[in-house]
């Protein structure tokens, strides 16, 4: 159900003022002016930044670009051609600190700054590279922070918003231009923006097919690129805009006027890969584009990833990781919910059981089960996987537990949709976050017994749930199935190598040895069904490995049968 390499980074929703200057004019007092041109380096398609801005009055001016961000290191290998123009100040560079410090006198007013950005790797890039700068000769795509370097004492300021002018210069006239902020601008005005929203945002140009949609009287873009296998851009669209306008009919919140998607495809032989990161006004995708790749994995990823708009975003967590039960599984659950309940691309009730049964296997096949929320923290949660996705698949269950519950109670009159809404009156009119206590209050106006038994179990002790009674007592039908997903190896580190086989495992009995090197895979994380399929390196030799990823257990699953259907609560 989780395919390989996905990494969820939270949707930032804001508001800004974005104009296009040639309406408004530059009468924004201290301005920061970015002009961006195509450009070579080294006979390399390169973009030429030209910065200009107020000096610090101190009489050092340091420029912030941070050399490691998103997972990425050495990012200061992408800037080259580092100068200031109309002066013989030679700027001191410091690559882990991440600035760039310009000694001048403190009666020089402006400081007109250049770089030029480059792509330092081989080639469009694979999944690994997506969050590097790419700069191709016909389309070049780069998140913000990778792009735009920023005065310190600008960002310093009390206010902590900045206000930025963005300029595109002598781009051909086929070359589109398109970002989180606009479409087709040559010339791009933002106003007290913040340093944050301003960087978490993406920027792309060339060869986009760009494609517009309404929605409410508000604006949904996608902005896609090459010659796609599995599906077509129009398909794409339509999986966009649906998805869209049923998430923003539940929340009843139309109010973001400006939204758009990228979406570029990578190059992979074996398997499929797919990331998507939420950013300021949008969303960045990255897919691989072959015949192991479907349009249901965009449907899955656009329903979870838009889904935190609200639930993570309108909806807080007073304290991260220990609510990511509710941010993340509640998340999980109405993604299903809402692709089954609306029938996104034929995917229904029968979708919705298998996906729930999935869940069921992936916890119960989890090491770390049991594990209470507390151990849910900042560390394990970053740092294994096993921790990062126990909160989707506990919250996931708790909140197909609840809303089933509730209905029952209140005879169909109320559901888990309820408490959503009411947890989002909560969040936008009083600024209430989610903690266990309050989340209880809330579900305890629909139930007739107190839950707060059942969340220090369930929810704080990591107690399981009683699968089978539950069943019984909502009049499911189900079965235990002898098998659940065993991947049967550990990777290493760098997810480059299998670190440790389990001799007892389907991967061991398939030839799969520790110390092999994984130079393809393609993984169905929780799905018994698909087979894993691995080409390793060992010594000089390489070895095509498949097998199906099982092991014995006895797990209760629902049938997939039109009463079970029936008995949803949609």
């Amino acid at each position: 159900m989780i395919k390989l390499f996905f990494q969820r980074l939270s949707i930032v929703l804001i508001s800004i003022n974005f104009l296009n200057c040639e309406q408004q004019g530059n009468d924004v007092t201290d301005l920061l002016q970015f002009n961006i041109a195509q450009s070579e380096w080294e006979g390399k398609p390169a973009l030429n930044i030209k910065m200009k801005f107020k000096t610090d009055s101190s009489g050092t001016t340091r420029i912030l670009y941070e050399n490691e961000a998103w997972g990425q290191e050495n990012l200061f290998d992408c800037i080259k051609n580092i100068k200031l123009l109309d002066s013989s100040i030679v700027p001191e560079i410091n690559r882990d600190s991440g600035w760039i410090e310009i000694q001048h006198p403190r009666d020089l007013n402006l400081i007109n700054f250049q770089y030029t950005l480059i792509q330092d790797f081989d080639g469009e890039g694979g999944s690994r590279e997506s969050y590097r700068p790419l700069i191709q000769q016909q389309f070049f795509h780069v998140f913000s922070h990778n792009m735009f370097m920023i005065p310190k004492h600008i960002a310093d300021t009390p206010e902590d918003t900045l206000n930025v002018e963005i300029n595109w210069d002598e781009f051909p006239e086929h070359y589109k231009i398109h970002n989180s902020f606009a479409t087709s601008n040559s010339r791009q005005l933002l106003t007290n923006i913040s340093l944050g929203d301003f960087h978490s945002a993406i920027f792309v140009g060339g060869d986009f097919r760009i494609y517009k949609q309404a929605i409410e009287g508000n604006a949904i873009y996608l902005a896609s690129r090459g010659d796609w296998i599995p599906f077509k851009d129009s398909t794409v669209m339509q999986v966009l805009s649906k998805t869209i306008k049923l998430q923003r009919d539940f929340w009843q919140d139309h109010s973001q006027d400006y939204f758009t998607v990228t979406l570029r495809p990578i190059t992979q032989d074996k398997g499929s890969s797919f990331q998507g990161t939420g950013l300021t006004n949008s969303f960045a995708t990255t897919i691989s584009n072959n015949e192991y790749t479907d349009i249901g994995q965009l449907v899955y990823l656009f329903n979870h990833e838009l889904q935190h708009n609200w639930i993570g975003h309108t909806i807080k967590n007073a304290n991260e990781e220990q609510q990511y039960w509710f941010s993340e599984g509640f998340t999980e659950y109405y993604t299903l919910k809402n692709i089954a309940k609306h029938q996104i691309q034929g995917l229904d009730g029968a979708y919705f059981i298998k996906e729930i049964n999935g869940i069921i296997r992936n916890l119960y096949s989890s090491p770390v089960k049991e594990a209470p929320n507390s151990d849910i923290n900042y560390e394990n949660f970053w740092s294994d996987r096993h921790y990062s996705k126990l909160p989707y698949y506990r919250g996931a269950l708790i909140a197909f537990y609840l809303d089933k519950f509730i209905s029952l109670e209140s005879k169909g009159r109320f559901s888990l949709d309820d408490v959503m809404h009411d947890l989002q009156k909560g969040a936008l009119e009083n600024d209430l976050k989610i903690n266990q206590e309050y989340f209880v209050s809330v579900v305890n106006q629909y139930v007739n017994e107190d839950i707060k038994g059942f969340a220090k179990d369930h929810i704080e002790g990591g107690k399981l749930l009683p699968l089978e009674d539950i069943f019984k007592t909502f009049g499911w039908s189900y079965m235990a199935i002898p098998e659940i997903f065993d991947l049967g190896f550990k990777f290493s580190d760098d997810q480059n190598f299998a670190l440790t086989v389990d001799e007892t495992s389907a991967a061991f009995a398939s030839g799969l040895r520790a110390g092999d090197q994984l130079t393809s895979r393609s993984i169905y994380f929780g799905n018994i069904e698909r087979q894993v399929v691995l080409t390793v390196k060992r010594g000089d030799e390489y070895i095509d490995i498949n097998y199906y990823p099982v092991k014995k257990a006895e797990v209760p699953q629902i049938e997939v049968s039109e009463t079970n259907i029936g008995l949803l609560t949609f």
